[in-house]
């Protein structure tokens, strides 16, 4: 063993940092950075959505202003109307003494509650012109006189509300008094706008208040730099001196407009909006929303603070916590790199005793990795000195046994130079080349290739390649002309191979593939003569029916692709039996090859394509052809055919086709169905005789639609017969009693798996076929039979059941109810049938006098989806209905339209008024169902009170 030299020390020309304190140095760095970024990122997201969620409060506190002043109008106009319908008011404004006494005497009697109670400030009755024929007002200012919408009133015969601003802001209301079907004049309300403003601040948080344009503005609720007066403001101990420091308006872009404020400290946003002005007022006066910001704004402050503040604390103890976790591997690392230089020395057993391994541990980690591979590397460097002696006494070995392989291996082996010169050639390349070893001096590579030019080519760029060290290794395929004249198939491998002195040669090995490529060759001409005779027909040498139908399905996807139209001819040879029972089957089958070559002529277009589907049917698929293409080519084809000489065949027979044309593009039919199309339609042509053509249409597949019809009429009918039908419930609540009071019976279909089939997929044919008739009949029979098991224990519900506009047709109809309801006498008072508000007004007469016969038996009825294809008010009033259903359509959306919420309500109001009770459908969360409740609303059904099934819980 030579001796060990000392080790050498290394100086580094920089100061030394502890890789502990670089991680803890650059990853504070980082995360300093980082909770920045994010604090800054918080404080922008927050900002952002805070100014989104201000465009929506705002939007939200003009929409709610603009709708509590109209239904405050609304309801005055409600008011003014309900005093209009007085059978006084008509009396009074014939004008008489005894009619005015009598109409003063009224409303001297209500005045005192209307203006007490309901804060009216003035009642006036107007004739059908002129001034008021009896007033009524607390102030001299809020009178009116017969101006343009008062006569509006009167002349369009419909009750109006508007709001008026001069020294005063008030709301009016105007409706027409009808006197023997005629207007007789009209009674107008008037009252102020202070309970909009204090309902305003009540329902919203927000402040709203009135300014009203004034020639000189005085006292202490002037606004002089604006030239307007304030005449009512929530909270105007704050509000009032805000509003004073505005010198100018913001410019209205349509009805509204807002601007920010900053006073005493804090942040306002004024949002104004235009009230009803007349024609001839000089500018428009204004309600104002006040919302204070300065909440909003400081929350935002705190949680980027305590965000910020958070982070930091966070990341310190991240830092400490990291610190202490790296300190014991940091030591262990240390102490292996120290380690490791050792291996340089042949210190091996040093250090293994250095490193010094943890004996126990849970898990591995990436420092026991490295400790075990300085101990594995100390061990195979010190079995790598051992080997060394014994490895130079087998080079040798390896040096016989590789000349071994060159004399004996069944491959081409030989070095040339990067010019192209054989510098040695191996045994069996001496066998197959035909040159011997002392033939070798002057030969070169490009003699062993048959001379094609770009095998040359290829061979002179790859060696260039290889000797420039840009590729290691090349694969070439060529032809070895042996000196005997017999050729080889050979695929070459040259390798870059640099020798002792550093001379670059290359290593080419050529394996022989005569053989297998003659093999694979016969292969492959197998492989097509059965590919041919499984796609030919064997008699014409057309395409076979399996090979059409594969190119007609990649023509149908590419037409859906490119859109383009192609055409379909399905052809039939007319008379051909004649052929074959005149002549024999021999003649047919030479006519049948003799059609297809005439065909084949007419087709002749690159990529269209020609096939026999079977006995002397003939399919043609034309690509990129519409309509009169195809026409064309079916006409052509029968001229073709007309020429034939066949003999055998009479003087006067013709050979001719029936021809059958579908044209697809963007078509949705598969294969089968164009197919079956083309078929229809070649019949249709034999059909006219012959020698024809057909153009199939969309409108023959009629028999589509009466196949699926009598497909739901049968199971109609089958149900009909072995109860297939089934019947679920849908609870209906109560909401002001928080609990189910009757259900709502729901017909399904039983398919033959056993799952229901909605009503959707079989109703319109029920309807269309009468056999809607049965269906009711089997679901009363049904429903009646339920509520009967329950009355047997204790459970007395009511139950909703539909009936059609064709049921309530049916005069047999009644007596079948009467008979069902003569099987217990509590039915009646529990059983409500349904009908739609179309239905009822089809047949007004006949709707209502059915009603009002079952309603004598005991039962109610309900009228369904309320609001929707009528929508007359009138119906309710004149239908004997005891519940009207407020279609699904407008409780959907309930809790976020407004419309929705005013049409609901005034439904709700309405129905009330005529002493009906209401039923919201299609409540679908708890939501909706406090609006419904808000709303006066008696009964919910949807998915939130609860799904249809068939039991009842």
């Amino acid at each position: 063993m030579p001796a060990r030299p000392p080790p050498t020390k290394v100086r580094s020309t920089f100061g030394f940092l502890s890789l502990r304190w670089k991680i803890l140095l650059i990853l504070g760095g980082v995360m300093l950075s980082v909770n920045g970024a994010l604090s800054w990122l918080h404080f922008h997201d927050l900002t952002t959505r805070f100014e989104v969620q201000r465009t929506a409060t705002r939007e939200r506190l003009v929409e709610q202003a603009f709708a509590l002043r109209t239904d405050f109008g609304l309801r005055l106009q409600a008011l003014a109307g309900m005093l209009a319908a007085l059978d006084s008011v008509g009396v009074g404004l014939f004008q008489t003494p005894a009619g005015n006494a009598l109409l003063r005497q009224h409303f001297d009697s209500y005045w005192s509650v209307l203006q007490l109670d309901l804060g009216l400030d003035s009642l006036q009755v107007y004739g059908p012109s002129g001034p008021p024929v009896a007033s009524w007002r607390t102030n001299a200012l809020v009178e009116v006189k017969q101006d343009a919408q008062v006569r509006d009133v009167i002349v369009q015969e419909r009750a109006m509300h508007w709001t008026r601003c001069e020294q005063l802001c008030t709301q009016f209301a105007a409706a027409p008094i009808l006197v023997a079907g005629r207007v007789a004049g009209a009674v107008l309300l008037g009252t102020s706008l202070a309970d909009v403003v204090v309902s305003f601040h009540r329902l919203s948080g927000a402040d709203l208040g009135v300014l009203v344009p004034v020639a000189m503005p005085a006292g202490n609720n002037a606004l002089s730099a604006l030239g307007m007066q304030v005449i009512g403001l929530s909270n105007a101990e704050r509000n009032l001196p805000l509003l004073q420091q505005l010198t100018a308006l913001p410019l209205l872009r349509g009805e509204s407009a807002w601007r920010k404020l900053l006073y005493g400290g804090r942040e306002f946003e004024l949002s104004f909006l235009a009230l009803d002005a007349r024609d001839d007022a000089q500018s428009s006066a204004l309600l104002v929303v006040v919302d204070d910001l300065t909440q909003a704004r400081a929350d935002i402050d705190k949680s980027v603070l305590d965000r910020l503040l958070g982070e930091l604390a966070a990341s310190f103890f991240s830092l400490l916590l990291l610190a202490l976790l790296v300190h014991a591997p940091l030591q262990r690392m240390t102490r292996a790199v120290r380690a490791i230089p050792l291996l340089g020395l042949s210190a091996f057993p040093e250090v293994r005793e250095r490193i010094a391994p943890r004996a126990r541990r849970l898990v591995d980690d990436e420092i026991d990795s490295l400790d075990k591979a300085a101990i594995d590397l100390s061990h195979r460097l010190e079995n790598l000195e051992k080997d060394v002696a014994a490895h130079l006494q087998d080079i040798s070995i390896e040096r016989d046994f590789s000349k071994l392989l060159l004399d004996t291996a069944h491959v081409i082996i030989l070095t040339q130079s990067t010019d192209g010169e054989i510098l040695t050639l191996n045994p069996h390349g001496q066998k197959m080349s035909g040159w011997r070893e002392e033939d070798l001096p002057g030969k070169r590579f490009s003699e062993l290739v048959r001379p094609d030019g770009s095998s040359e080519l290829a061979i002179a760029q790859a060696v260039q390649e290889i000797a420039a060290g840009e590729r290691q290794h090349v694969q070439l395929e060529s032809i070895l002309a042996s000196s005997n004249g017999q050729s080889y198939e050979i695929t070459w491998n040259h390798s870059r191979l640099v020798g002792a002195s550093g001379v670059v040669m290359i290593l080419s090995v050529g394996i022989d593939h005569t053989k297998r490529k003659i093999a694979e060759s016969q292969r492959k001409l197998a492989e097509s003569r059965v590919k041919d005779l499984r796609e030919r027909d064997p008699l014409t040498g057309l395409v076979n029916r399996q090979h059409f139908q594969d190119q007609l399905e990649q023509a149908l996807a590419s037409a859906r692709h490119s859109a383009r139209d192609g055409a379909l001819l399905y052809l039939d040879l007319d008379g051909f039996k004649y052929v074959n029972d005149l002549n024999g089957h021999q003649a047919g089958d030479e006519l049948l090859r003799k059609v297809a070559d005439e065909v084949g002529h007419v087709v002749a277009r690159g990529g269209d394509l020609l096939g026999r589907l079977g006995g002397d049917e003939l399919g043609i698929l034309l690509h990129v052809c519409d309509h009169d293409g195809a026409i064309q080519v079916a006409e052509k084809i029968n001229k073709r055919l007309a020429e034939i000489k066949f003999p055998g065949l009479g003087a006067s027979h013709r050979v001719s086709a029936s021809i059958g044309i579908v044209v697809f593009s963007e078509a949705t039919m598969d294969v089968k169905q164009l197919l079956a199309n083309a078929d229809i339609a070649m019949y249709q042509a034999k059909s006219k005789g012959g020698a024809g053509w057909h153009l199939y249409s969309d409108g023959e597949g009629v028999q589509e639609k009466m196949q699926s019809r009598l497909h739901w009429e049968e199971m109609i009918n089958r149900s009909l017969g072995d109860r297939g039908f089934i019947v679920h419930y849908q609870p209906i609540l109560d909401i002001r009693a928080r609990q189910v009071s009757h259900y709502e019976a729901l017909v399904r279909m039983r398919a033959e798996d056993g799952s229901p089939i909605p009503p959707g997929m079989f109703m319109e044919v029920a309807e269309n076929s009468g056999l809607i008739r049965e269906i009711d009949r089997y679901v009363i029979h049904d429903v009646f039979g339920k509520m009967l098991s329950l009355f047997a224990v204790g459970k007395y519900y009511k139950f909703s059941i539909n009936l059609s506009g064709i049921s309530i047709n049916d005069p047999r109809l009644l007596s079948f109810i009467s008979d069902e309801l003569s099987r217990s006498a509590l039915l009646p008072s529990h059983v409500v049938f349904e009908i739609t508000e179309t239905a009822a007004v089809s047949d007004f007469s006949k709707a209502r006098a059915f009603m009002n016969a079952v309603r004598e038996l005991g039962c109610a009825f309900s009228l369904d989806d309320f609001g929707v294809g009528f929508s007359s008010f009138n119906y309710v009033k004149q239908l004997p209905v005891d519940y009207v259903k407020i279609d699904g359509s407008f409780v959907r959306t309930l809790v976020d339209s407004p419309d929705d919420q005013v049409f609901v309500r005034a439904l709700a109001e309405v129905a009330r008024g005529f002493g009906k009770k209401t039923v919201a459908e299609f409540v679908e969360d708890e939501r909706a169902l406090n609006m419904l409740r808000t709303f006066g609303v008696d009964y919910a059904q949807g998915y939130f009170i609860g799904k249809p099934g068939p039991e009842i819980t």
